[in-house]
This record gives C-alpha cells, structure tokens and sequence, in this order.
C-alpha cells in the first residue's frame, strides 16, 4: 500500500495538468460526499471539480447534478455511488466513463456531436449516442439501462444490443443482457427493483454469486496483466528524476531544465494516463468488493440466521472465501490506506 501512495504523491506533483478535469458539481441537495482517487473523502460543494478515479457517494437524502466537461449532464440518485473514470480510445483520445457501483444516475448528453462518454457499471459498459439515458444498479451487480433518446449499444458475453427511445435491457453480471424491452417513461421504483432482485438472490444464490465471481476475476486479470506494465513505467520515471541534479552537476541548469522538459514532463504524463486507467480498473474491484459481493454476503447469512449450516450457505462461503483470497492476493496490494 505505500507503493500506492508514493505514486499517487509522485504523480500529484502534475495532476493539474496531466489530466483534465472531467465534471463539476452543479447542484447538491441533502448528504453528498466526494471520495477522490487519492482516497480524501470530504463533503462536496458547488463548484467542485471532479477528476477521473473520484467518487461521488450520495445518501438516503442526497442528490447531485454533474456538468461534464466534454459535454452533458449526470444526475445522481440517493443511495449512489457514482464513479468519475476516462480511458483512452481506440484513437488515443480520452473518453469520459461514468459508472455507478450500486444506486442509479440519470445522463444526458448536450452537445450536438463530439466525445460522448460510455456509461454504465462496475460489471457493464455501454457507448450512447446522442442520448439520454437512466442506468440503475442494483445489490446483486445487475445493471439496467433505460433509453429515453438516442441509442445505447452494448456488448456482454459475446452478445450485442442496441437500444433504441422506450428501450430497456437488464444485465446480469457473468449472463450478459436479457431481452431487450419497451419500458413507461416515468423512472422505476429503484428500491422495489432492487428488492425484486434481492429476494431471486436469495432464491437460488450460487448463480448470482458466480457471475459476479466471473466479474471481478476479469478485473484481477486485467490488474495481473497491467501491473507490471506500470509499475515499469514508475520505475523509468523515477530513474528520469533522479538523474536531474547529475545532469545539472555536469552539464549546468539549461540542460538540467531541457531534461525535465523534454524527458521527465513527457513521461510523467504518460505514467499518469497509464495509471488513471489502471487504478480505474483497481477501484472497480474495490467497489465490487465493497458494494456487491460483500452485501450479497451480508443478505445470505442475515436470510439464514437460524440456519448457518444450510448447504446453500456453507457452498457460498467455499466459493466466496477462494475469490476473496484471489483479491487480496491481487487487489489489495494495489490500494491505498486510504481507500479502505
């Protein structure tokens, strides 16, 4: 975990200017905090900026609305935890991703063309065009998408959807979507869905536990194969900076100056970029972790309180503790005191 803090610190000595900015905090009602990609937690306020890794963490009485800066607007429900994230596309251009852990927002994209972002979950994505759109995640990891206007396509498990206005799909996590059908305009109760969905957990779990398990060892694999990728990039970084006060030793100040512009600043913002995506994919495990698959653990064992022996429960904790060990095996080494 101390690795984790000297990069985010190393990486902050640039953070202004290596990534840009991507929402504003508009309008806030009742409890909203922020949760920053360095792990600060702290109440928001109008005006803040939000960069990619940070978190919005809304309660029973909170609200939010988020103006983006590529473009649209995120509404953000009670109970949320909405996650700020980029990436880069297939071009090298940043793309804003906007995702919720648990909860549901609201997204409507305003400019007439240009960069819209992907939307979606902790276990499902989706590109929009031109839209407006509602997406609600529930406890179990499903994630709805409803299309108000535009189009929303997405891919899971090798099955791709379109959505079109009036058009909803559900996904589950490790299933991929169900049929796609038309749904009333006004938003859906998020508490009944959820509890719908809470209660077909609890009728047959070990699915539902599987395909979330399915999730998150796509994104420790995904940790496992980008690691090491970075963590080179940390350590060429750090080789570039400590050689500056050599450089200026033998060679003077102008040379050491043109090697912190033309080696070390170039670098730092290519470590950076790398890491904005990584540690994206780290906090989408923690939040998985955190906000799915330890509250399908808390809603079995409370469902079978008089009953902890059952063999539902006794194979779901055999299954539950082998990915857990798989996490901190390979995420947990990647957090920070301060995300936990």
């Amino acid at each position: 975990m101390n690795r984790v803090l000297s990069y985010l610190a190393l990486l902050g000595l640039v953070a202004a200017t290596a990534v840009a900015q991507e929402a504003t905090v508009t309008y806030l009602e009742g409890d909203v905090d922020v949760r920053t990609e360095a792990g600060a937690t702290f109440m928001a306020d109008f005006g803040d900026e939000l960069g990619a890794g940070d978190r919005v963490i809304t309660g029973r009485d909170g609200a939010a609305e988020l103006e983006l800066g590529s473009g649209g607007v995120v509404d953000v429900s009670p109970d949320t935890v909405f996650i700020v994230g980029s990436a880069a596309g297939a071009g090298g251009e940043r793309t804003s991703r906007l995702s919720a852990a648990v909860g549901s927002f609201a997204f409507k994209f305003s400019a007439a063309v240009g960069n819209e972002p992907r939307v979606g979950s902790t276990t499902s994505v989706a590109g929009v065009r031109g839209t407006e759109v509602r997406v609600y995640v529930a406890s179990d990891g499903t994630t709805r998408y409803e299309v108000v206007e535009g189009l929303v396509e997405l891919e899971e498990q090798g099955r791709r959807v379109t959505l079109g206005a009036d058009q909803a799909v559900e996904v589950a996590p490790g299933r991929g979507p169900g049929s796609v059908f038309a749904f009333l305009e006004r938003p859906i109760d998020y508490g009944v869905w959820n509890a719908g969905l809470v209660d077909d957990f609890l009728s047959d779990p070990l699915p539902a536990l599987r395909g979330v398990a399915a999730e998150m060892r796509d994104l420790i694999a995904e940790i496992e194969r980008r690691g090491p990728e970075v963590d080179a990039l940390f350590e060429e970084l750090y080789a570039e900076r400590d050689r500056l006060d050599a450089i200026a030793e033998s060679d003077g100040d102008d040379a050491r100056r043109r090697h912190f512009d033309e080696v070390v600043t170039p670098l730092r913002l290519r470590t950076r970029e790398a890491y904005t995506d990584f540690r994206f994919v780290v906090l989408s495990a923690l939040s998985l972790d955190q906000y799915v698959l330890s509250r399908l653990a808390a809603e079995l064992r409370a469902a079978y309180f008089l009953d902890p022996d059952a063999p539902v429960v006794r194979e779901f904790d055999r299954e539950f503790a082998v990915l857990e060990r798989d996490y901190d095996r390979v995420v947990v080494p990647r957090l920070s005191v301060t995300d936990l």
